[in-house]
């Protein structure tokens, strides 16, 4: 038999919203998260059998927010109030709200907002954030995205006096040399104010004449005359780089001529004499060693000099370019080789941060770009972290050194002797702390009472006091970065050496006979 359910004379089809089931003669329809467009007529249809109901989905009513409560003001504090309140215990915390804090000047009628918080519980109104002196007084309310609580008055007033401010700024002056240069400013309030020039405070005197009318302040500067103000006279450039040297005049009319150590300074291709209202610049594109010298800019019977140094780029390293990790042998030669920028650039090698010196193993050596560190035959304690330094850059290398077997020098070395005769493995290797395993036909070997297994600082022997012909086998001395072999061979009858290469700590005794 069909099941079908319908919304509106729609077949509903089972979605994340919508879920259909079924137990025995039981059939559900869910609407998961109802809305309001889910209001509609529903039909179960069974066969030819149907039966409708009506959905009416209402809309969630929200309730305003509610006003905090327990609202004081604290007035100790000097031209400032403390307000504090505390959420309503009723308050819903599922919906998002912010308290809003306004202020009303006594007499006004018109109430502004000063301060928005969600969180807070309290709020410092200093006398600075009000546009005038006078009594105020402070309401607060609770505000989410439905409705707004009412508002809660708090108790007192406040006086609060706002901070100095500037009601009408200074303005550029531009005057004729010769005379007389005036600046007024007005203040918020009767103030006392002081004037400075050039960072410098002025003293009335009777060149400068300061005045003072209620909240208006006026200076007067007689008799003003072109002056260079003071800038940085020290110019340090990259070679290659541009200078630009600026004197800042009085007047932007007055003429400017410059000067290199004496000598006056022509535009050209290289050099740009530039005037932009007071400003006076001199301009090399390019820097070289040689535009270094001392620099004088010159306005009417008033001069500025500037110390002027070019130096020499950075010395950089262009090979390599990235750090070495080196995995090296004792014995070998060892070359570390750093590429510079510069042929004359100047670099020192260290070694776990000491400076590097020359010795009988050590050699340092420079041609044209080109550092080098030769150890001429490495050991372990040539290990370490190296750097190459410039000055400017500087690159590292990292020296491992493997653990590798000095003695027998040859990867694989035949050992025979006779039976019964005492056997001695031995290896030199080259860190004497170095793990070392012994192995047997390929199974490592464990002491026991007819093998021992002999530790004695850089040598490891494994000794056999009693050899059997069951004891010939291929032996391995391995390190973790080296190994070497030993084809062992026992026979019950003299064996001729003609043909055998014979391990080092194997001899042959005054009878001719093979002993270790």
């Amino acid at each position: 038999m069909d099941i079908c359910w319908f919304k509106d004379g729609l077949q509903l089809q089972e979605t994340h919203q919508t879920i259909i089931k079924s137990f025995g003669k039981t059939h559900i329809l869910v609407f998961v998260n109802t809305s309001y467009q889910d209001s509609g007529t529903i039909t179960f249809m069974a066969g030819r059998s149907t039966t409708s109901s009506k959905l009416r989905v209402k809309t969630a009513r929200h309730c305003p927010p509610i006003s905090p409560v327990s609202v004081q003001m604290n007035t100790d504090c000097l031209n400032g109030a403390v307000l504090s309140w505390s959420p309503s215990p009723n308050l819903q915390n599922s919906t998002k709200s912010v308290y809003v804090l306004e202020r009303q000047e006594v007499g006004s009628q018109e109430w502004q907002r000063c301060l928005t918080t969600e969180t807070g519980t309290s709020a410092e109104i200093l006398g600075d954030s009000v546009p005038c002196e006078g009594d105020y007084r402070f309401r607060i309310c609770c505000v989410n995205k439905y409705d707004r609580s009412g508002h809660v008055e708090f108790p007192k007033v406040v006086h609060l006096v706002p901070g100095p401010k500037i009601k009408t700024p200074l303005k550029n002056a531009v005057v004729t040399e010769g005379d007389d240069a005036v600046f007024s400013i007005e203040l918020s309030a009767n103030l006392i104010g002081t004037w400075f020039l050039n960072s410098q405070q002025l003293q009335d005197s009777g060149r400068f004449s300061m005045t003072q009318s209620k909240n208006q302040h006026i200076l007067r500067i007689q008799q003003v005359s072109v002056c260079i103000s003071k800038i940085d006279r020290q110019k340090c450039a990259m070679e290659l780089d541009p200078v630009v040297l600026t004197c800042e005049l009085s007047r932007p009319d007055a003429p400017a001529n410059w000067f290199k150590d004496g000598v006056a300074v022509l535009q050209s291709d290289k050099i740009t004499n530039q005037s932009e209202g007071t400003m006076k610049r001199l301009i090399i594109h390019s820097a070289v060693l040689a535009d270094a010298g001392m620099y004088t800019c010159q306005a009417g019977d008033q001069t500025m000099s500037f110390s002027v140094n070019i130096k020499e780029p950075p010395v950089t390293i262009v090979d390599p370019k990235d750090d070495i990790h080196m995995e090296c042998y004792v014995f070998e030669e060892i070359v570390l080789h750093c590429e510079l920028s510069r042929s004359n650039g100047e670099a020192h090698w260290f070694k776990d941060g000491l400076k590097l010196q020359e010795s009988e193993n050590i050699r340092l050596s420079a041609e044209g770009p080109y550092r080098r560190v030769t150890i001429l035959c490495a050991s372990r304690w040539d290990s370490g972290e190296y750097v190459c330094d410039t000055g400017g850059d500087s690159v590292f290398f990292q020296l491992i050194f493997m653990v590798h077997i000095v003695s027998p020098r040859e990867s694989e070395v035949d050992v025979c002797i006779l039976s019964s005769e005492r056997l001695v493995l031995s290896c030199e290797i080259s860190k004497a702390d170095a793990e070392v395993c012994w192995f047997c036909d390929g199974m490592e070997v464990v002491e026991n009472g007819n093998l021992k297994l002999e530790d004695d600082g850089i040598y490891r022997r494994l000794v056999i006091p009693c050899a059997t012909i069951d004891d010939s086998a291929e032996y391995v001395c391995e390190t973790a970065d080296d190994s070497v072999t030993l084809w062992v061979k026992i026979e019950g009858n003299f064996v001729s050496n003609r043909h055998a290469i014979y391990f080092p700590a194997v001899y042959i005794n005054r009878h001719n006979r093979l002993f270790s």
